[in-house]
C-alpha cells in the first residue's frame, strides 16, 4: 500500500488548520454617538403602586428652557410633574397643561452636560398592564420652536 498520498493530504491538512486563527472572535461594531441635543436616558415607575412614572433627560448642545411631555389621552387630567437635578433637588418650574401634554417650564435654563429627572405623580393607573408611551419634545435656549427628541415608554404593571 502506497502511504505516501495519505501522508502528502495529512500535511496539506495540518498546515492549513495552523494558518487558522486560535479561537473565534466575534465581530465588534464601533459606535461613537455625539448628542447634539437633549435625549431620553432613562424611564420607568417607581414604587409598589407604580403611579409615579419619571423620565431622565441627558441634556447635551444647548440650554433647556422647557421640556414638553404627551401624555396618553387616558392620563391627562391628574398628572403632576415635577423636576430634579441628579443630587435629586428639586429644580423650581412651573407647568403648563395642554389637551394631551404638560410643559415643564424650568425658571432657569438648565445647561448643558447635566441629567434631568422628570417625575410624573397621579399617573392612573387604573389601565393595568401593557405599555404608557411618552412623547417628549424640549424647547432649547437660542432655538426657535419646540424641539422633538424622543419618547419614554413605561411598561405598566401586570394585574398579578
Amino acid at each position: 500500500m502506497n502511504i505516501r498520498p495519505i501522508v502528502s493530504s495529512l500535511s496539506a491538512l495540518a498546515v492549513s488548520i495552523a494558518l487558522l486563527p486560535f479561537g473565534a472572535f466575534p465581530a465588534e461594531a464601533q459606535m461613537t454617538m455625539h448628542f447634539t441635543t437633549p435625549f431620553v436616558t432613562d424611564s420607568g415607575f417607581v414604587g409598589a403602586a407604580g403611579n409615579m412614572h419619571y423620565i431622565t433627560l441627558g441634556v447635551t448642545g444647548f440650554s433647556l428652557k422647557s421640556a414638553t411631555i404627551g401624555l396618553p389621552i387616558d392620563m391627562e387630567r391628574s398628572i403632576e410633574v415635577k423636576a430634579f437635578d441628579p443630587d435629586g433637588m428639586e429644580i423650581l418650574s412651573t407647568l403648563k397643561k395642554s389637551p394631551g401634554g404638560i410643559t415643564i417650564d424650568f425658571n432657569q435654563p438648565i445647561d448643558p452636560n447635566t441629567y434631568v429627572r422628570l417625575q410624573l405623580s397621579g399617573v392612573d393607573m387604573s389601565r393595568m398592564g401593557g405599555r404608557a408611551l411618552y412623547r417628549v419634545s424640549t424647547q432649547l435656549q437660542g432655538i426657535e420652536g419646540e424641539v422633538p427628541i424622543g419618547s419614554a415608554m413605561i411598561r405598566l404593571k401586570d394585574p398579578t
